[in-house]
């Protein structure tokens, strides 16, 4: 239920295809609800989950972070459990494990419980999900839990430096891309205001349920309508009322925040790939990023082998709303310029046909799958993954993934690169102590491609 703020942090693409793990079923209710069976008798297991297409993508500026607020809300009254405290007795009864998360392109609620209390936790979900009351004292009380989140966040030293980034990389819908929200919006938050949102995205032609783990599918087909054939379908929420297109970066812009720690920290930031706009980018996007981050790499060893840089990181990540292509290196103040130095030095290689072999593109893409195949053995886990990505790409996207990873080659590798890289705007940011950017004479331009250009 927290969105985890973090300065550095692996990202994977968590997707494979249906004949390489356990088959799912899927079918849809009359009234638009999708839903994905998925079947595993190894443990009297079951994870049931409801993914919605809301966060902050969904979200304008006097609205944002009430996606996050209003998953708080549905672990509280609902018509039948009309008080937190009721609904709290209900999960202790069923024997429940539950939580929520809310991204930048979905909200999902999971409910994990013994098989014996399927049919009592699917009525649960639905009653759950279709009837919130959003009680004036349980409202009051989540803004305060969610504030509580915001006061961690904001201890951590580089939640201002990490926002400025993203405020300078998306512009006027930085907002889009926040799911943690900012303040002003979730203290004026009101009991309208989520019944708003319920009418609007909380409908079952805008939401997936997934049952996985120790069920029948046929069974499943039987009690899937009996609990949630009732849930009112509406109108398309993105019909009259699309996500706007992010414009892209006209100019490579900095950002200099000030920050009481003994190392300093720089993030560079792209526009890269939209899904449903350049899909094959992303396929090259995630194997490329795999290539230089492994140990034996030119891009890792030049870097941390010689301990110019104490950490670094390069990656994407897969967005329907534009998804940034993110590149971090962690260094001392003095040893900074130097190790930025070598990473723009790595960058001009990035289209050399011989900056990495053959042998490590076939790596990247096993090391890829391997991944992908030990993270979904846990079924509760696998449910929130297809959660995720049936919000931001699609199920036929998912479901493909794998496949599509094996086809890249070098020339799609290359044209990613040139596309979204190769002389292409960018954010640079950097966090550093104050004295040491004043003993340094330091300047985030300093730091920057050109700066490292020959005169």
């Amino acid at each position: 239920m927290k969105k985890i703020l973090a300065l550095f942090f692996l990202t994977i693409t968590y997707t494979t295809t249906v004949a390489q793990l356990p088959p799912w079923t899927r079918f849809k209710l009359d009234n638009g609800l999708e839903v994905l069976v998925c079947e595993n008798h190894l443990t009297p297991i079951v994870t049931i989950e409801v993914a919605v297409k809301n966060g902050s993508f969904t979200e304008t500026p006097d609205i944002n972070g009430l996606s996050h607020l209003y998953e708080h809300m549905f672990f509280t009254a609902n018509k039948r459990d009309t008080s937190e405290d009721d609904f709290l007795d209900r999960v202790d009864r069923l024997g429940i494990v539950y939580n929520g998360e809310t991204h930048e392109e979905n909200v999902q609620y999971y409910f994990t419980l013994p098989k014996r209390n399927l049919e009592k936790g699917l009525d649960f979900m639905a009653v759950a999900i279709t009837s919130p009351l959003f009680k004036q004292s349980e409202l009051e009380n989540q803004i305060t839990v969610v504030n509580a989140e915001f006061d961690r966040d904001e201890a951590n030293p580089y939640f201002g430096f990490t926002r400025a980034v993203s405020q300078k990389l998306w512009g006027d819908l930085w907002n889009r891309k926040e799911p943690l929200g900012v303040r002003p919006a979730i203290n004026s938050a009101t009991r309208e205001k989520m019944l708003m949102i319920q009418k609007k995205y909380y409908i079952p032609n805008n939401s997936l349920l997934i049952i996985a783990g120790d069920v029948n599918t046929s069974e499943i087909k039987d009690l899937v309508p009996k609990y949630f054939s009732d849930w009112k379908r509406g109108p398309d929420p993105f019909e009259k009322d699309p996500s706007p297109v992010i414009p892209p970066l006209q100019k490579t812009t900095y950002v200099t925040d000030f920050v009481n720690q003994p190392t300093a920290a720089v993030e560079v930031r792209w526009h890269g790939p939209s899904i449903g706009i350049d899909d094959k980018a992303t396929y090259a996007a995630d194997v490329f990023s795999e290539i230089i981050r492994q140990d034996e790499h030119e891009f890792t060893k030049k870097l941390m082998e010689s301990g110019i840089a104490i950490g670094k990181n390069f990656w994407y990540y897969t967005q329907r709303l534009a998804g940034p292509i993110q590149g971090d290196i962690i260094a001392t103040p003095e040893r900074l310029v130097d190790a930025m130095r070598i990473f723009w030095e790595q960058f001009d290689k990035f289209t050399d046909p011989h900056y990495f072999t053959d042998e490590e593109l076939e790596t990247a893409k096993a090391q890829l799958r391997s991944r992908i195949l030990f993270d979904s053995e846990k079924f509760s886990d696998f449910a929130k993954t297809v959660a995720f990505w049936w919000a931001s790409t699609g199920l036929d996207y998912y479901e493909g993934y794998l496949n599509n990873l094996a086809k890249v080659n070098r020339r799609d590798i290359k044209n990613y690169i040139e596309k979204y890289l190769t002389n292409k705007p960018y954010v640079l940011g950097l966090a550093i102590d104050a004295n040491s950017i004043s003993r340094l004479k330091l300047d985030p331009s300093m730091l920057s491609h050109g700066a490292f250009l020959p005169k």
